[in-house]
Order: C-alpha cells, then sequence, then structure tokens
C-alpha cells in the first residue's frame, strides 16, 4: 500500500455540512444535505479516493455509482466520467472486505467534475456473546450494545443461538474527518416523509457475524440498547431527548426511528436492526455560492472553505474547484462566519456573512495573500512537437500533488494553492502514445508563477495496462500483477480512473510461472458504452484467450506481454466480443 498524499484533483462542487459542536472545535463536513430539492439532472464526472483511518490509501475497494461499478487503484483513486448527476448530489458506495460499509452524495455542474474523500473504518472484533444469553459489548471509547437473550436471526431469517461476533463503531460528533468517515451526509427523511439536514450528538455502526463469518441481525420483534457517549464540548446544548435516526444504506439517508434518551453523558435508545445509527437533532437550511479568486481576479482551485455558524458554533467544510467555486447548505436566518485556508490550513481570508432567509450568492473573495499561490502554464508536447490533448501534468510538491488538465492544444493554465513549499515537481503524460516526461524539479522560492513552456512527453510509462475491448480502447497507468496466494496464478488487473473510456476495469488471472503463453483460469471486464453496461466474463477453462509473457520477472520486477481473444457477453445483447490488449505492470 501506498501513503496518499492530499490529491487536488480538480475539485468542482465542493459543499458545506454542519455538525454539532462547540466554537473553537473544527469538524468535519463535505456535502449538504437535501432539504426538498428538486431532481435537476446534469452530465457531469467525479472522483475520488478511498483511504482507511490513518490516510492509507486503500486499493480495490468496490465503487459503485447506480449500475456501474469501479475498483479504487494503488493510490485509492476512482472516477466516474460522463455521467448523469444530480446537481445537489447523486449516491456513490465504497465496500471493501474488512472494512464498514460507507458512502457519499457528489453533485455536479453541467459537463464539470467533482471531487470527494471517503475514509473506510476497518472491522474489528469488538466482543462476543452466546446468542441463547445475551450480553453486552463496549468499545475502547465507550459506547455499549446490549443484546437480550434467543433475540439474533440468521440472513435468511431463522433462530440463531450460537456464538455472536459483535463489530462495532462510535463516531465521535465533533471529529474533524467526521464528513469522510460516516455514511451519507446527514441529509435525512423524517417520520413526515420531509426531508431535513441533521446536526449530530454521536453515531454508530455495528455489524453481527455468527462463528462461520455467516452475517446475523437483531430477530424480528426484538430490540438491542445503543449508548452512546455525549462529547463534554457538546454536552451543555445536547437535548434530555433526541430522535434517533437509521442509515438507509439503499437511498443515502438517514431515517427518522425512535428517540434516545440523555441518562448522565450518554444517549440511551433501542434499535431493532443494525447499520448505523445516529442521534440527531434535525434542521431547515438554505444553500449559498460563491468565488475565490486571487487579486488579479484568476480563481483558485482547492481552497478550504469554513462557515461557522455564530450562535452555535457549528463548523461546515467545502473545497474551491477549478473555477474557484464553493457551494453547499448552511443554517438559514442565522449569522455566519465565513473563513477560507490554504492547503496548510493557515487562514488566509475572513468575514461575517448572513443572515440569509432563502439561496444566496457571495460576492467574489479576492485573496491577496500572493505567496501562497502559483500560476502554473505550459504545453504538454510530444516528441514530433505536436501538443498532447489526451493527456495531463502532475504537480507534487511534497505534501500534496495537484492534476493540472489540458485542452484541445495541450495547455494549462490554473491558480494552485502551493502553501510554503519551495520546490515542485513536475511530470507530463500522454496517454495517446503510452509516454511521460522526465519529472523535473522547479526552485519557487518567493515565485507566483510557474511557466514551464513546453513539457516534452518522450520517455515511455513506467507501468500500464492497454487494452481494446468490442473496439473501445482502455490505458490504465497503475495496474496491478499480484500472486494469488492460494492457487500460485498471477492475476493482472485494474480500473480506469482517468483515461480512455468510461466505467473500464479488467482482471485476468494466469497460471503463469515464466515466460510463455497461457489460458487464464478466469477472465472478467466491464465498461460502459452509448449508456449501455456491459459485463464480460469467462471462467472454468473456457476462456478463448491466451496471454503471451515475453517478460516475467520475480516479484519486485516486471512482467511484460500481450493477449487476444473472445469473451462472452453476459449483459447488453449477448454474443461474443474481441478483446485485446498490451501490459508492463511491476509484480507486487
Amino acid at each position: 500500500m501506498k501513503f496518499l498524499k492530499s490529491i487536488g484533483l480538480l475539485f468542482l462542487f465542493a459543499t458545506l455540512l454542519f455538525t454539532s459542536c462547540r466554537k473553537d472545535e473544527e469538524t468535519g463536513g463535505s456535502l449538504p444535505g437535501p432539504g426538498p430539492t428538486p431532481e435537476v439532472i446534469v452530465n457531469g464526472s467525479f472522483s475520488g479516493t478511498v483511504t482507511d483511518e490513518a490516510n492509507t490509501s486503500l486499493e480495490n475497494a468496490l465503487i459503485t455509482y447506480g449500475t456501474s461499478t469501479v475498483m479504487s487503484d494503488e493510490n485509492g483513486y476512482f472516477s466516474f466520467k460522463n455521467v448523469e448527476i444530480n446537481t445537489k448530489g447523486s449516491l456513490v458506495t465504497a465496500e471493501k472486505d474488512g472494512y464498514f460499509y460507507n458512502a457519499k452524495f457528489v453533485g455536479s455542474k453541467l459537463n464539470k467534475q467533482n471531487f470527494t474523500k471517503i475514509k473506510m473504518i476497518e472491522k474489528v472484533l469488538t466482543g462476543n456473546f452466546m446468542a441463547d444469553a445475551g450480553g453486552t459489548v463496549s468499545t475502547t471509547d465507550g459506547a455499549t450494545v446490549e443484546f437480550a437473550a434467543n433475540a439474533i436471526k440468521t440472513e435468511g431469517g431463522g433462530a440463531y443461538s450460537g456464538n455472536v461476533n459483535v463489530y462495532a463503531t462510535w463516531l465521535d460528533p465533533t471529529a474533524t474527518d467526521l464528513a469522510q468517515r460516516m455514511p451519507g451526509d446527514l441529509r435525512a427523511t423524517n417520520t413526515d416523509n420531509v426531508q431535513q439536514q441533521l446536526t449530530t450528538y454521536g453515531m454508530i455502526g455495528v455489524e453481527l457475524e455468527g462463528s462461520a463469518g455467516e452475517a446475523l441481525n437483531i430477530a424480528d420483534g426484538q430490540t438491542a440498547t445503543i449508548e452512546l457517549p455525549v462529547p463534554t464540548e457538546l454536552a451543555a446544548n445536547a437535548p434530555a431527548t433526541i430522535p434517533l435516526w437509521h442509515f438507509d444504506e439503499s437511498s443515502g439517508y438517514w431515517v427518522e426511528d425512535g428517540e434516545a434518551t440523555l441518562q448522565g453523558n450518554k444517549y440511551v435508545g433501542t434499535v431493532t436492526h443494525f447499520s448505523f445509527w445516529n442521534c440527531d437533532v434535525p434542521n431547515d437550511y438554505i444553500f449559498i455560492e460563491g468565488t475565490v479568486t486571487n487579486e488579479n481576479g484568476d480563481p483558485i482551485q482547492n481552497l478550504q472553505v469554513k462557515i461557522t455558524e455564530v450562535s452555535s458554533g457549528m463548523v461546515g467544510y467545502g473545497w474551491t474547484n477549478q473555477d474557484g467555486v464553493y457551494a453547499g447548505a448552511v443554517p438559514n436566518d442565522q449569522n455566519l462566519t465565513i473563513e477560507i485556508l490554504d492547503n496548510c490550513g493557515e487562514l488566509i481570508y475572513t468575514a461575517a456573512i448572513g443572515p440569509f432567509a432563502a439561496d444566496a450568492t457571495i460576492p467574489t473573495i479576492q485573496v491577496t495573500t500572493s505567496e501562497n499561490f502559483l500560476t502554473v502554464s505550459g504545453t504538454l508536447t510530444n516528441c514530433d512537437n505536436d501538443p498532447v490533448s489526451n493527456g495531463y501534468l502532475l504537480m507534487d510538491y511534497g505534501y500534496a500533488t495537484t492534476v493540472l488538465s489540458v485542452d484541445a492544444a495541450g495547455n494549462f493554465n490554473e491558480v494552485i494553492s502551493i502553501c510554503n513549499a519551495t520546490t515542485v515537481e513536475t511530470t507530463g503524460y500522454d496517454f495517446d502514445e503510452l509516454k511521460q516526461s522526465s519529472t523535473i524539479s522547479h526552485d519557487v522560492t518567493g515565485e507566483t508563477t510557474l511557466d514551464l513552456g513546453s513539457v516534452y512527453i518522450c520517455d515511455d510509462l513506467t507501468e500500464y495496462l492497454n487494452y481494446t475491448v468490442d473496439g473501445l480502447e482502455t490505458l490504465i497507468i497503475n495496474p496491478l500483477a499480484v500472486n494469488d496466494p492460494n492457487t500460485g496464478n498471477i492475476t493482472i488487473s485494474g480500473s480506469d480512473p482517468d483515461s480512455l473510456n468510461t466505467f473500464s476495469q479488467i482482471a485476468l488471472n494466469i497460471p503463469a510461472t515464466a515466460p510463455g503463453t497461457y489460458t487464464p483460469d478466469y477472465a472478467y471486464t466491464s465498461y460502459e458504452s452509448g449508456g449501455t453496461f456491459f459485463s464480460l466474463g469467462c471462467d472454468g477453462g473456457y476462456c478463448d484467450i491466451e496471454v503471451e509473457f515475453t517478460t516475467f520477472e520475480a516479484v519486485g520486477g516486471f512482467v511484460i506481454g500481450s493477449f487476444a481473444g473472445t469473451m462472452e457477453n453476459s449483459q447488453g445483447g449477448g454474443g461474443t466480443v474481441d478483446i485485446n490488449g498490451t501490459f508492463k505492470i511491476e509484480r507486487e
């Protein structure tokens, strides 16, 4: 696994979410609550990163959007391009064995790209009990779950009487990364079916498994009692009773379901099933939007926007996109403070705004602290001196990376925050020719502009998996070649986070141990074309594909080769389609 840097990849529709906190406590937030939100569907794109709680990137997390899926790459990165998105948010989910489910809403403006961050919580065994006796399980941070005797059922609904393993996690409502760790974004539906935004006083996620790893849940007609600690800084404003809400994985909304009472420093309530449960106060709200520029009027991307409600200290966060735009939900009829922070978290602008009775546009904010920003310009050029339009420039400034897109003439020109960096490294990529430029270090001490001129892209890509299926070409620049410890086979795989085709992924499991030609034990690929999702596969020795390894080095070295054949199409009309490709991948 690689440690993921904070990637500033074209943040576009950044939004603000509010959670309960004291005035000087920074709490996390990312996306808006829904309100009575009309469906406004546009064509857009979004990408994101998946990490664990230590901010280590998670590869091979299953990311689902509608009927389409991709796997996160070795940097935890994923992308969906040119899809229909609700401007106020559509649901994307993340799943990985050994981790709790997570989900986020992403929104977009017409033909724009959004960015989201998902932090997965590892499922660690909290405790266990015998189902026929019941028991109580506690997390290390003070949350408890109490089970009655004979109150557990199997996934099929039958009674279960054996050992029950409990995996539980309490989510601190004052945590700065709450928005990344919790499922959804606190948009909710109350018992009157009215959409609202929530202020959280704490959440708990619980999963139950039998001794053989089978899924379990609370039996019909039974309940479990949950106790959630209230952080000290929230105690003064904690109501005596508070609605309980469970997370609906199908919609991404929190659904009102019962209530909890404040007993000492804990909220106590009963629940009828397990997913995630939340103690929250519902709120009304409106949407705001604004733009941040430098003193020349150029938009600045990837700046953090912090909104604080003055009376309660509730805080929400968002980010500016490549057009310098931020947007999101804030409490209506409240005095607010807006703050702009650079990529190091340093305050560079603050002002009072509001109160707002209806949706509002904030006047453009001009930031004059020019030493924090760098205007980067230039042109990507191949070895024949032709512009590269299908590629991008990667900028690395130590603690973060930013991708700059190019236009049809290969040009890029963006204002980015580099904080206090004195050097930046740049690398250009050409997806058509499978090339990359040399990585060059630039001294930017005291500079506000960096004109790179022509960035010549002439070197072969270090790694790639380039293939064509049904006439559609896909390039993956971060593929995987991993040994299967059970079979000894090598699996070549990858998903298409940001290349030639939309929603593409592929996996070939091959009984290869040396250079030569092999038939995969199984193969799978999926892609979307013309709005139709296609899924192709073969297994059990019936794959009509040959994979040739011209180079087969030990782990740490490279496998190089090609493949060609046909695959059965299980969706989109059936039949067989042609597939072929080439690869160069470092073995892991």
